[in-house]
């Protein structure tokens, strides 16, 4: 579903402690648009909303690879990605000033330089390593990444510590033989993806609380605690052509308002044989990054079925139920058709979905239905 035409695929030479290396650099980029319609039921007030309107996404890939002067590899890089507003509205939340924090986001994204020798790697930077959120249910469109997120659902990929997104170190090693990639990653403030290089590491982007200090308490903003993700992902595993695994786990310490570290684990297998593809996997967190609380429990189980009408066409049907330890609450079922069409360097896919219970809830029959047109393109 990718064409990637690069803009140049060049030697380019570089001045490295003096010395001349030879690297090759490539700048890659992609863009989604979509289109989402949305009914909305609130039981409680007995009424019916509706929403519709355009979504879009860019990214900007800039690449180097090459050799050191000791013979091991490296690769290093980073991406700039643009959103549209209506991150603006989610991420500054009650900020007095009203700015946009894109500009903060724009570079946490793709940024990494890593050091290879053989199927061994270790890596500095922010989102680049394998990690938690990536699905290995078959599926058209991303339901937690995109379907859920977007029509305000609790199912998520991203659970736990989420150390992805913050600075930090790891290491990734290939186990010859086995199909299998193991990974762990340690960042020592989580939620910190990176000051300036002249900045002080006490000062942490972050929204100021009513005594003017960084918020840096469990809160979506500003930092915390280290952490931690170790992950194990698998293709063709153990010989098996079509076996996939995922298995990861993360931490991060507990803040000095919190009653326990923020965990987080994800596990899942899935096959592909011919036309068809399933899957099931599960992911759960202990508790959220904005509650302290213990018995806040969240477990999402996804599974869903994919079948390749031919070369260009796939269909699909995925479904995932989440619940809450929380009394009371409802457990909320996504259920979404989809469909795409590979066009060679555009696609295009469909999604019919409804959901049960939309953010598990404690009142009932809060649903929504939603139809969605997504295009996409790399290049």
């Amino acid at each position: 579903m990718k064409n990637k035409l690069l803009l140049s695929t060049a030697l380019i030479g570089s001045m490295v402690a003096g010395e001349l290396a030879i690297a090759q650099t490539t700048v890659t980029g992609n863009l989604a648009l979509n289109y989402r319609a949305q009914e909305n039921k609130t039981a409680a007030a007995g009424s019916l909303g509706s929403t519709r309107g355009f979504g879009r996404e860019t990214q900007l890939n800039i690449q180097n690879k090459g050799k050191l002067n000791n013979g091991m590899d490296y690769a290093a890089g980073f991406s700039l990605e643009f959103d549209g507003n209506d991150r603006f509205t989610r991420e500054i939340g009650s900020q007095a000033n009203g700015t946009s924090l894109e500009g903060n986001t724009i570079s946490n994204e793709n940024l990494y330089v890593n050091f290879i020798s053989g199927g061994t790697t270790l890596h500095v930077g922010v989102d680049h390593i394998q990690n938690i959120t990536t699905d290995v249910v078959p599926m058209v469109l991303p339901l937690m990444d995109n379907i859920a997120a977007g029509i305000g659902g609790k199912a998520t990929n991203t659970v736990g510590a989420n150390p992805k997104e913050a600075i930090g170190f790891g290491l990734i090693q290939v186990i010859p033989g086995s199909g299998l990639t193991a990974s762990a990653l340690y960042v020592p403030r989580n939620r910190d993806f990176g000051g300036g290089d002249q900045v002080a590491p006490n000062s942490c982007g972050g929204s100021a609380n009513s005594t003017g200090t960084v918020n840096t308490n469990d809160g979506i903003r500003g930092c915390a605690n280290s952490a931690y993700e170790i992950g194990l992902v698998g293709r063709d595993t153990f010989g098996v052509k079509g076996l996939g695994i995922r298995a990861f786990m993360n931490e991060e310490n507990a803040q000095t308002n919190a009653a326990k570290d923020l965990q987080g684990q994800h596990y899942g297998i899935s096959y592909t044989a011919g036309e068809f593809a399933v899957g099931i996997e599960k992911y759960k967190q202990n508790r959220t990054s904005t509650t302290s609380a213990t018995d806040a429990d969240q477990k999402s189980l996804q599974y869903g079925v994919t079948f390749a009408a031919s070369k260009d066409i796939s269909i699909g049907l995925v479904q995932a139920k989440t619940e809450l330890s929380t009394a009371g609450t409802k457990e909320e079922k996504i259920t979404s058709a989809q469909i795409g069409y590979n066009l060679g360097p555009v696609a295009i896919a469909a999604a019919v979905s409804k959901v049960d219970d939309v953010g598990a809830s404690t009142t009932a029959g809060t649903d929504s239905k939603e139809i969605q047109f997504r295009i996409t393109t790399a290049f």
